[in-house]
């Protein structure tokens, strides 16, 4: 059998101590190469932090196995998630094979309670506060209620509930029967599911390009000293926008830890631009793929631009519409409101926007933004014009 790397993850809970330890072993007589915090990564080495350790370890490893049991291990509040979640994050955003093993009580509990009260909190936070439940609300609120067992922390449901979110398949632990890990993992190998590395890891990296900060210093200093007419073509100009706006990944944060590609959008397909004129917004042009009617009144809450516009000058907003699968990029400058739009992955509907929403934002607002601050210039100077 090759010889396979593979992290042993838990919560250090007493049920789990003696599997963990004897998983190790037997691992090891297999010709594996098991690693764990107790055995071959430890506390041992100074002024280390332990959770990029395990982190660190994660990546390098070639099989992520996980025990779930009762006990939901150490929270750190900056990332709202705790270390043996950002683990298996972390194994997950390197494409790791993941194995998941969870009580098996507590694998029925969750399914037949616990995941429909989840289902319909989740449905009703949204509805009423337009973002998804930070993990801390969803404990509070399975904390007081009267179906959901005590003895179990509360954030093992949460844990649970985001695999069932990511398609990860849990399979059956019975602390009381053992694994045959020699026919487990051969028959992984039968399947095809062990991804063995073919050469050493390779670091992919990538540099940014360098921002003229200079010049851009000396075009934002010497804008407010001109005056800016109109426009030429004013079509021209969202096309030049929009043959720049690429797409990306949208990058979700965990604290200083680590973060996780949650997600993609494709290329600008269509921008347009609105101006004010009295009570209402007057279409300017429009290119690409869009269908903007020719004006809005300034009440009309329905319109991505109107409500950019009533947010104030040098504002900027990302929305999201499920039955066009498309993301909004709204900014206003002065009296204009453009709106640039975005192609979202199928997978993206509005729960999983509202999850994601300041990961999306952040990962549209921060693409090209010397790009955007040099458009807001521009119209500001023309409402001076």
């Amino acid at each position: 059998m090759p010889r396979t790397k593979i992290f042993i993850s838990s919560v250090n809970e007493d049920g789990l101590k003696p599997l963990r330890k004897s998983v190790y072993q037997e691992l090891q007589a297999l010709g594996h190469e098991p690693v764990m915090w107790e055995e071959n990564i430890g506390p041992w080495i100074a002024n280390a932090d332990p959770v990029t350790l395990c982190l660190q370890a994660v990546e390098q490893c070639d099989i992520y196995l996980l025990f779930i049991g009762s006990k939901a291990g150490t929270y750190d509040a900056a990332a709202e998630r705790t270390i043996t979640h950002l683990e298996f994050i972390k194994a997950q955003e390197q494409e790791t094979t993941i194995l998941v093993f969870a009580d098996v009580e507590v694998k029925r509990i969750f399914f037949g309670t616990v995941k429909p009260l989840m289902d319909q909190y989740i449905d009703n936070y949204i509805n009423e506060e337009e973002r998804f439940p930070s993990p801390l609300h969803m404990m509070d609120a399975l904390r007081q209620h009267s179906q959901v067992p005590g003895h179990i922390d509360p954030y093992v449901w949460y844990f649970l509930y985001d695999m069932i979110l990511r398609s990860i398949y849990i399979d059956d632990l019975s602390l009381g029967v053992p694994i045959d890990w020699r026919s487990y993992f051969s028959d992984l190998l039968r399947r095809g599911s062990l991804l063995l590395p073919l050469e050493e890891s390779i670091q992919l990296s990538g540099t940014r390009l360098e921002q003229l900060d200079d010049a851009f210093d000396l075009i934002n200093d010497l804008m407010p000293h001109l005056q800016i007419c109109g426009f030429h073509n004013a079509k021209q100009f969202l096309s030049q926008m929009m043959e720049r706006a690429c797409g990306g990944m949208i990058e979700h944060g965990y604290g200083k830890y680590m973060t996780e590609c949650v997600g993609s959008y494709g290329d600008c397909s269509a921008v347009t631009l609105y101006v004010k004129q009295e009570d209402q917004l007057i279409l300017v042009a429009k290119v690409g793929k869009a269908h903007g009617p020719p004006h809005y009144k300034l009440d009309n809450k329905s319109s991505y631009a109107v409500l950019t516009y009533h947010l104030g000058d040098q504002e900027e907003q990302v929305f999201f519409t499920a039955a066009k699968n498309m993301f909004y990029y709204c900014i206003r400058s002065g009296p204009y409101v453009i709106t640039m739009h975005y192609p979202a992955e199928p997978n993206w509907d509005h729960r999983r926007f509202i999850r994601y929403k300041e990961s999306v934002n952040h990962a549209i607002i921060s693409k090209n933004p010397a790009i955007i601050e040099f458009i807001k210039l521009c119209l500001g100077g023309m409402q001076r014009g």
